[in-house]
């Protein structure tokens, strides 16, 4: 199916690895002109961009730091004004903070103030940051379209995820006034929430015989792919999806079985 893509202006926020990796490339099979950025590993996204282009699109790589507002300000005024205009932005960057994971505390008396507030406003404030740079490019747009990627960590919570869930869920609330705001000119605003995600069939973290015994605990009976998450996206932001606004889409395999 054609899903519209052909020489669509797009900007992919964090799209030198997983979800971001596999959606720019998705978007250059579609024949998308296709902005990424990248925080540290500029070799990743530069290996990201021949990817896109052996796919059959067009690649722009550009540095930003979500912590960093006018570090988003430059990339997006550098990808509209590389490609004169921008029709969907993916909002997929994250920042999970300075802690490694087994060295964040589980009980909420042992944080500190600064890890809260940093990964706040990398992943809450940076986002409304973002969305503010690209606005007006969106609106201008004759088929704007934002996808703002949450985590399923928002719903469920985690031991330790205070502020990183936090975060996340603000984004929700974004996305439910923005369908307002950025709708009255014809921008569609979408949230997708990821749950347990694989790369090419394996997670980082998880062994995969544990990853099957968690992917039969879900009702879908099956973990999703970051391809899978890139599918996704790609249908909320396509000029052909006219009327799907203010969602919340949960790419996670479904609900936790009871056990």
């Amino acid at each position: 199916m054609d899903l519209g893509f052909k020489d669509v202006a797009v900007l992919v926020t964090g799209g030198s690895s997983g979800i971001g990796r596999d959606t720019a490339i998705a978007y250059g099979r579609e024949g998308a002109r296709v902005a990424i950025t990248y925080n540290t590993r500029k070799d990743a996204a530069e290996a990201v961009a021949e990817e896109i282009e052996a796919a059959g699109g067009t690649a722009y790589v550009v540095p930003m730091d979500l912590g960093a507002p006018e570090t988003i300000a430059a990339a997006v005024a550098s990808t509209v004004e590389h490609w004169g205009g921008l029709d969907a932005v993916v909002a997929n960057a994250v920042s999970w903070g300075t802690l490694g994971y087994d060295e964040r505390p589980s009980r909420i008396e042992e944080s500190r103030p600064e890890w809260w507030t940093g990964i706040i406003r990398a992943n809450l404030e940076g986002n409304f940051h973002l969305v503010q740079q690209v606005a007006p490019a969106l609106r201008r747009s004759e088929h704007g379209r934002l996808v703002l990627l949450s985590t399923d960590l928002a719903e469920r919570g985690m031991a330790g995820s205070w502020a990183y869930g936090a975060a996340k869920a603000g984004l929700h609330g974004l996305a439910a006034s923005l369908q307002h705001d950025l709708g009255a000119d014809g921008v569609l605003v979408n949230v997708v929430l990821p749950g347990i995600t694989l790369e090419n069939g394996v997670h980082r973290v998880i062994p995969q015989p544990a990853l099957e015994r968690i992917a039969a605990g879900f009702t879908a009976r099956h973990l999703p792919d970051a391809s899978e998450l890139a599918d996704a996206i790609l249908f909320l932001t396509s000029p052909r999806t006219r009327s799907i606004q203010g969602q919340l889409l949960h790419v996670t395999g479904g609900d936790l079985i009871p056990s």
